[in-house]
């Protein structure tokens, strides 16, 4: 083997390491959306506001 080439289980530990990561984002995009869902639909919208100044 000479410099910079991986050795079979290095590429296979790259393969799962890539798929891994890729389902990480997709799990971390997910949750971000619900919780960005849940928020909009549980914030409260504070005091009413009047007319008087």
């Amino acid at each position: 083997m000479t410099t910079g080439e991986l050795s079979a289980t290095e590429r296979r530990e790259l393969e799962w390491l890539r798929k891994e990561n890729r389902l990480l984002r997709t799990e971390k995009e997910m949750l971000l959306r619900i919780a960005t869902e849940y928020a909009l639909e549980h914030r409260n919208p504070g005091p009413p506001r009047g007319n008087d100044g």
